[in-house]
């Protein structure tokens, strides 16, 4: 036979066969790439099933959250409420009929009304008569009609003590804290820390 009479496919059709005879799996590979996509399909679904289950417990932490900065939100609105102090929240009593204090005010000119000096002794009276919240809201009429006067330290410790009086130590401690701020030498001063050392 002549070689070189044979055609180039002879030569490329056998190594052809042969390289397609080893691409072609063998039953036992196949069963083997059946198993791992099997197992992979599993793990997908165990991965999808850990997906929703995270994004539901996210779902139920994120309503968790809304509740509980709702709640915060409320909180801190009562707090600052809580920490107004005490001469915004107070609304001012209606007159009383019996009261000396309204008698002595109608005897006054009006113009004596307004004096340090008539302001604080009433608030004075309101304070010696037990009529705390009445008190309060002189003394608080004296330190921001007269900021400057010398009694206002007296105001502050005395507003103080009427809201000790009446049970509402919180508020007490903020009036007896400004008179520490603003008078930290004064008698009054010394008196405001020896009581909040006691409430």
């Amino acid at each position: 036979m002549n070689i070189s009479r044979l055609s180039p496919i002879s030569f490329i059709l056998p190594i052809l066969l042969v390289f397609l005879a080893s691409c072609y799996p063998k039953p036992g590979e196949i069963k083997e790439l059946y198993d791992r996509q099997a197992a992979l399909e599993a793990k997908i679904d165990k991965l999808n099933q850990d997906m929703e289950a995270g994004l539901a417990r996210i779902e139920q932490d994120m309503d968790k959250m809304e509740t509980g900065q709702q709640k915060l939100e409320t909180d801190v609105a009562l707090l600052k409420q809580k920490d107004t102090p005490p001469e915004k929240k107070i609304a001012k009593p209606e007159p009383r009929k019996n009261n000396k204090n309204t008698k002595t005010a109608q005897n006054k000119p009006k113009s004596e009304e307004n004096t340090p000096e008539f302001i604080f002794s009433k608030a004075d009276s309101n304070y010696a008569d037990a009529q705390y919240e009445d008190a309060i809201l002189e003394y608080q009429k004296l330190i921001d009609t007269y900021p400057r006067d010398k009694r206002v330290p007296a105001a502050y410790l005395k507003q103080g003590l009427s809201l000790i009086n009446l049970g509402r130590k919180q508020e007490a401690k903020y009036f007896l804290n400004t008179l520490i701020d603003k008078y930290p030498d004064s008698n009054e001063a010394q008196t405001a820390r020896a009581k909040l050392r006691t409430i």
